[in-house]
């Protein structure tokens, strides 16, 4: 035991000096799996001892930064290499712990020496870079007799498994913000996954965000935005494939409040009207909505609390907000503001980027009667992404990670308490004109080949099981019936009937 303290002790001080302190990057676990690997190819080539006198020599490819190799016998815990410290070669140091007293060589020793042979594991360690004891965590691999390990400081791989998700404006009570912060708690796992929800304007603004700003890596938009964000690029003779979707989610109902003595979207011509914030999708759609009835309004930008109160004064006519219904803001509202939702119409020019819908009292009960309706339009929301290539590993990773963790989650956030516009979302429907982000479109193309699997094996139990209850009764049916898998089984209809079949 006292050897092994002895020994730490050696490790501290030779790690303590062994790279500057002013350096500023860090080893990724993918670095510290390509170093391992060339150290496993340097031993195949050139065999152990040249491979140990590398390490300990730090030679080119075998020392960056904080990433160094280490390598140990498995049947002893005898230390033949090691890139920060090679002061401890030769010495057995089975019974080493780390600063939460776990004997770590004979955790490593369980890992090589098991099936598979490799595997990542954490402890807590020096980082020789900020001098301070820090969560770690090592791939090991066996290697012959040997294991060989490099290690990565966890607290310096921020953004390995972090998704910028932009969403929308906090002042504005759009559903996006929600939507993110539903995301967020669902999905966040430790290390392995965290949602970083970050506020963000909504509509066009998202869509630069996601194509040319650092950090961000999927967001929420407008599919009539997305749509003229496309029809503006092929006006000008472009041609940008580099935002694809992950999922259309929900629709986004246009919420128009006007004065009691307004009945008329045509009274609204020439009148002070908020659209929100600037630059927020609410602002672009409505600046198109009225382009299309041919109104021309007097724009005004301020929050819907502020709103509220300029309409009860007369000082603006109106106020619109594009959100998922029931939005809180609206909620707020009764029949004694003496305002009131205006209809919209659907005329056929807003038909390929708008939806005829409606608006009733189990939305808003306190503004609008029993039975009563309000016709309006909608938009749709869209999860998108920026169209990494593989051979980007890092940034396509991350979007693919957030789907598979997203995708088979969904009936979870169909139910209380997150937002009730998930209860609208099918990962089936598409998008026409868009392309899918890869991992997406692999998982539920892996869904339906599962599920068709799972409807034709159901087919042929079920005459089978018809044949069978005629002689024998009804238990060989039932049991032919519980090797369906509802969930999928339904998952599979919706895909179905999204595609017309």
């Amino acid at each position: 035991m006292r050897l092994a303290v002895v020994v730490l002790s050696v490790i501290l001080i030779f790690a303590t000096s062994a790279l500057p302190a002013g350096a500023a990057e860090f080893g990724t676990r993918e670095e510290a799996a390509a170093m391992v690997r060339r150290v496993q190819e340097k031993f195949k080539k050139d065999g152990p001892e040249a491979t140990f006198r590398a390490i300990n020599n730090r030679a080119a490819g075998f020392a960056d930064r904080d990433l160094y190799p280490f390598v140990t016998e498995v049947a002893t815990g005898l230390c033949v290499a090691n890139g920060v410290t090679p002061a401890v070669t030769g010495k057995i140091l089975i019974d080493l712990k780390d600063q939460d007293g776990r004997f770590i060589i004979q955790e490593f020793i369980k890992i090589a020496a098991t099936a598979p042979g490799h595997g990542w594991i954490d402890y807590r360690w020096l980082n020789p870079v900020t001098k301070t004891i820090e969560d770690k965590t090592a791939l090991i691999e066996r290697m012959d007799k040997y294991y060989v390990g490099v290690g990565v400081y966890r607290n310096e791989q921020p953004n390995e498994n972090t998704i910028g998700l932009i969403s929308g404006s906090p002042n504005s009570d759009d559903t996006y913000l929600q939507m993110a912060y539903d995301l967020a708690d669902v999905l966040n796992d430790g290390d392995n996954l965290r949602i970083l929800p970050i506020a963000g304007i909504g509509g066009p603004r998202n869509i630069r965000d996601v194509r040319y700003l650092r950090g961000v890596d999927i967001g929420l938009t407008q599919t009539n935005i997305l749509n003229s964000f496309r029809r503006s690029n092929e006006r000008m003779g472009q041609f940008d494939n580099k935002i694809v979707y992950i999922a259309k989610l929900f629709n986004e109902e246009v919420h128009l409040v006007a004065r009691s003595n307004i009945t008329s979207i045509a009274q609204l011509q020439g009148q002070k009207v908020n659209v929100d914030a600037r630059g927020s999708g609410t602002s672009y759609s409505m600046r198109d909505l009225f382009k299309v009835f041919g109104i021309e309004i007097e724009e005004v930008s301020m929050s819907q609390l502020e709103a509220f109160e300029k309409l009860k004064t007369g000082e603006i006519a109106a106020t619109a907000l594009i959100a998922g219904k029931p939005v809180r803001s609206m909620s707020r509202l009764n029949v004694n503001d003496r305002l009131h939702f205006m209809p919209i119409p659907y005329p056929t020019q807003l038909i390929g980027d708008y939806l005829p819908t409606a608006l009733n009292h189990d939305d808003y009960p306190d503004l609008i009667r029993p039975g009563e309706t309000v016709d309006t339009v909608a938009v749709g929301a869209v999860l998108i992404a920026y169209n990494w290539s593989k051979t980007n590993a890092d940034r396509y990773r991350r979007v693919q990670k957030f789907v598979e963790a997203f995708f088979p989650k969904i009936t979870e956030f169909q139910r209380p308490p997150r937002h009730v516009k998930w209860r609208e979302v099918n990962l089936s429907a598409s998008l026409p004109g868009w392309t899918r982000f890869d991992a997406a479109q692999a998982w539920l193309d892996n869904q339906r080949s599962a599920a068709a699997a799972t409807e034709q094996a159901a087919g042929g139990q079920t005459v089978a099981s018809s044949t069978a209850v005629t002689r024998s009764g009804g238990p060989v049916e039932r049991s032919a019936q519980r090797q369906v898998d509802p969930a999928l089984f339904q998952e599979f209809l919706r895909w179905r009937q999204t595609q017309g079949r």
